[in-house]
């Protein structure tokens, strides 16, 4: 992100988070269908699910998603001048650059988020490490790729964004490809076949209810600030959301690796296990995501600082990426009750929390965006984390897992946040300011793998599984 900032200057750098905020956006078209494919992938793997019907549900799903994502790029593509002038402030860019780098972007994020549809397979199918090994070569590829374009060929935001969208083409041909091959073979036509599709609803409503109101939830405050703050400004908002954001890396490849075997220990009804597991992963997960949020927290303006190489960038994104990274912090451990209640394939729940959640958090921040804009947007998003954390889990254990009703956030998970936390903000109060910018990393490296393992005593499952793992390779 530096170097794109560097290069193609602040205003058009706020194009790439445009870009990234159209990308969140464009799951919205999803439905809730994709994470329903991949469930059905893990029912083909437990053997709850016949070859043709699996086949026959991703073939339904090509057409309907293909032909949306087609419509949203039609769309974008005629709505890219009133974009251009009306929604985003860009005097600096041309405005016929402007308009094409719009319509690219509409492609990118539609080529980008119909890829999920073979990814989620994938997961389904337990294939993760296809997966992880493909989407690293293509992300290296999207993001590291186009810096020599930039240094050598043009900075013109037209030409970064027909870099990502050829990229995504690729990498959407290549998962589709090795989906086909890794499914049975089976004679399947290639008309849909709508009637699964129908058998399909009662799981897309619950998932496109819940997959709305995510998105609706997580990224409204970055849509009213994409209209309030002129796109130099936003470029800067967009570089802390970056680096928070970094906090959420580890989702993808935990319910990657996790989703698919609760799911299959909940179809075969193997609690113990499943409450085992779900216990475990809850504690790890409260160990990495606090480790990192916390650390980029109370770390925020001497990191800003070295990664941007800018002062007076580090000072205005700080207090941002302060609130953001700990509420980022807060959703990555959200994320292991949701996969609970998914693998159990009981959603009523989740979806009255979603609602209570729109209704207070969304007005409060747009209010917050408008009225105080960045900081004030992520203190909001900060404490309605906190509160479903505390109030809303508790009461959706009850439902599923009694025994861990209370003993989930304040036995399990809490000890292991506020040691995390009390201890990152110790350190980052006696960190030198004049320290030398690679001592600084050393300082703020050493500060949270000290918070990692005191997260990791401070957790019952997690201490005795980290013992387990030490005598096993000792012996």
């Amino acid at each position: 992100m530096p170097f794109y900032l560097h290069y193609m200057g602040a205003e058009a750098f706020g194009l790439v988070g445009f870009y990234i905020m159209i990308q969140a956006w464009m799951q919205l078209l999803d439905m809730g269908l994709t994470p329903v494919l991949s469930r059905s992938m893990s029912c083909l793997r437990a053997e709850k699910l016949g070859v043709s019907e699996a086949l026959a549900r991703l073939r339904v799903l090509e057409w309907i998603l293909g032909s949306i994502a087609i419509l949203s790029v039609s769309l974008i593509w005629m709505t890219s001048d009133w974009i251009g002038q009306q929604w985003l402030s860009a005097p600096e860019i041309d405005h016929n650059t402007l308009n094409r780098s719009i319509a690219l972007i509409g492609l990118a994020a539609a080529l980008r988020w119909l890829t999920g549809i073979y990814k989620g397979s994938l997961v389904g199918l337990e294939k993760q490490s296809w997966v992880n090994g493909i989407s690293a070569v293509f992300t290296t590829l999207r993001f590291a790729g186009v810096i020599p374009l930039l240094v050598f060929f043009s900075t013109a935001p037209d030409y970064f964004f027909a870099f990502q969208a050829t990229v995504t083409m690729l990498e959407l041909l290549m998962f589709s490809v090795l989906v086909r091959r890794l499914l049975p073979h089976t004679h399947l036509s290639w008309k849909p076949d709508f009637r699964v599709f129908v058998a399909m609803l009662p799981m897309v409503g619950s998932m496109a209810f819940l997959s709305a109101m995510w998105i609706v939830v997580t990224q409204i405050d970055k849509l009213v600030l994409s209209s309030i703050l002129p796109l130099k400004e936003y470029g800067y908002y967009t570089l802390a959301i970056m680096a928070a954001n970094g906090v959420l890396m580890p989702v993808p490849p935990l319910s990657q690796v996790i989703q698919p075997r609760m799911t299959v220990l909940a179809e075969q009804a193997n609690e113990e296990r499943l409450v085992e597991l779900y216990r475990l992963t809850s504690q790890l997960a409260a160990i990495v995501f606090f480790g990192m949020g916390g650390g980029i927290a109370f770390f925020a303006e001497p990191l800003l600082r070295i990664w941007s190489g800018n002062d007076e960038i580090a000072r205005a994104a700080a207090p941002i990426l302060f609130w953001y990274g700990l509420a980022n912090a807060f959703v990555g451990v959200l994320v292991l009750p949701f996969m609970l209640q998914f693998a159990k394939g009981r959603l009523r729940l989740h979806i009255i929390g979603t609602l209570i959640r729109l209704f207070t958090l969304v007005p409060a921040l747009v209010f917050c965006a408008i009225r105080w804009g960045a900081v004030g947007a992520g203190q909001v998003f900060f404490f309605a984390n906190l509160l479903f954390f505390l109030l809303w889990v508790p009461f959706m254990h009850h439902r599923f897992l009694s025994k861990v009703a209370w003993r989930w956030p304040f036995v399990d998970t809490m000890p292991i946040c506020l040691g995390i936390l009390a201890w990152l903000a110790l350190a980052s109060q006696t960190l030198p300011e004049s320290t030398a910018p690679l001592v600084m990393l050393i300082w703020i490296g050493v500060s949270v793998v000290i918070a990692a393992g005191l997260g990791i005593t401070l957790g019952t499952r997690s201490r005795r599984y980290a013992l387990e793992w030490i005598l096993t390779r000792i012996k």
